[in-house]
């Protein structure tokens, strides 16, 4: 991940010298700036909270579906993860029905042992994954053809991270949302078997 980082740095070393960048590259060269803010508190933080924590990936569209898949790591390994799929149309009236009475369409619960089985939902990645993974495939696009977004939370753990292609009008984000990030510092492991993610 270092060499693919220092690569992209250049694009932020060279708009900073030359105050020449358009507004694509403008918006990869904060992001690349964000993200190395957010990877070096990650790395603190992590070694402070026993390496463990839970988080969702959310995704949703404009015509009203969406899913949630919500991750556990304990001591830097994912040990379960829990998937809804939805809709909040009643596809035979076309009523809308809000997210308390959403239609669940596919939902599912993995554990340690069982992980993977699944093919729908989020991977059950680590945050460390995720951050190699923003930096790889989602940063690193070409800006000439794309919007770059990066965005920490509070805490300066990784949020947002996607492009959206230009021209593209609905449901364009190619990427990663993080919602819901929690450390399962205080017993961790009796968390995480009393926690039942119902996406309320």
């Amino acid at each position: 991940m270092k060499k693919k980082f220092v690569a992209l740095a250049l694009i932020l070393l060279t708009c900073t010298i030359n105050f020449s960048c358009d507004g694509n590259r403008a918006s990869q060269a904060k992001s690349l700036y964000n993200f190395k803010i957010s990877l070096d508190s990650w790395n603190n933080l992590k070694h402070s909270n026993e390496n463990s924590y839970s988080y969702t990936v959310s995704s949703r569209s404009v015509f009203g579906s969406g899913t949630n898949t919500s991750i556990t790591v304990l001591d830097g390994k994912v040990t379960s993860r829990v998937y809804e799929a939805y809709t909040l149309y009643n596809e035979v009236s076309g009523n809308y029905l809000g997210f308390e009475n959403r239609i669940v369409l596919e939902a599912y619960t993995e554990s340690y042992e069982t992980l993977g089985t699944h093919t729908s939902g989020a991977p059950a990645l680590t945050i460390d994954e995720l951050y190699n993974t923003c930096l790889s495939e989602y940063l690193s696009v070409d800006p000439d053809d794309n919007h770059v977004t990066f965005n920490y939370d509070s805490n300066n753990i990784i949020e947002n991270c996607y492009y959206v292609p230009d021209g593209c009008m609905d449901d364009c984000a190619v990427g990663v949302s993080l919602s819901n990030f929690e450390w399962l510092t205080d017993n961790p492991v009796s968390i995480a078997h009393s926690k039942q993610e119902n996406f309320n």
